[in-house]
């Protein structure tokens, strides 16, 4: 991370999902009991529900995370030629909630003396159980999710109220608040807002051509304490 900017931090925020969170974990139970389909039927998953929150969110047509989600995950069973059965799709989205975090996380979180948020595309009831199952402490003021604005990232807008947060911390301004993703594209959409962004890219993902990179790339979310911890008093 040679030639670090060394501009002043007040304030830091992290994406839950992919970030903070192992969302692969469910697919070894997607393995389990669709032998050879697992991590297809997970990955598709994903991409069907970060796609449905994208589509709502240019359509003005908000619904909470965890219902797309399970739309999501409804209609990739459709797509395998799985009949999308009410049990084992309340199985599934409970094995969702029993997501662990990376062996890191917690460390990473309790070692850091400066104001941190979690800013989540998850609405508040959809995250509540993951994130105490996933024994991440984080208050209520600091938990920003999309049904305080109904909207998703990356709308400017859920980026604002990020902000809001942020400032009520003692940021004067975006580039006070170093913004942490291990999903591109909202790392992405957060240096477009204006934040300091670190990208976690920890599958060695090549670039994306959007006009825009993240200002930090590292690999681990363990050398992310490094620059967490870059601030001036």
């Amino acid at each position: 991370m040679a030639g670090i900017n060394r501009s002043r931090i007040r304030a830091i925020c992290f994406d839950a999902f992919g970030t903070l969170i192992e969302i692969s974990t469910v697919n070894s139970f997607l393995e389990r009991r669709f032998p050879n389909q697992g991590e297809a039927i997970g990955s598709t998953r994903r991409t069907k529900q970060i796609d449905y929150s994208r589509l709502r969110s240019a359509g003005k047509k908000y619904k909470p995370f965890g219902e797309i989600t399970q739309d999501a995950l409804t209609a990739t069973l459709r797509a395998f030629s799985i009949a999308p059965e009410n049990t084992l799709v309340a199985g599934l989205m409970d094995r969702c909630s029993k997501s662990t975090t990376y062996v890191n996380t917690n460390q990473v979180l309790d070692e850091l003396s400066a104001p941190w948020s979690i800013v989540t595309n998850g609405d508040l009831r959809f995250n509540a159980p993951i994130l105490r199952n996933a024994g991440i402490s984080v208050s209520k003021e600091s938990l920003i999710t999309s049904d305080q604005v109904e909207d998703f990232k990356v709308a400017p807008v859920f980026y604002q109220r990020a902000f809001e947060w942020a400032q009520s911390k003692g940021a004067d301004s975006t580039s006070e608040v170093r913004f942490f993703s291990a999903n591109q594209w909202d790392a992405i959409g957060a240096t477009w807002f204006g934040f300091t962004t670190c990208w976690i890219n920890r599958n060695s993902q090549t670039p994306e051509e959007l006009d825009a990179a993240p200002t930090f790339e590292v690999r681990d979310l363990g050398e992310v304490a490094e620059l967490a911890q870059e601030l001036t008093c």
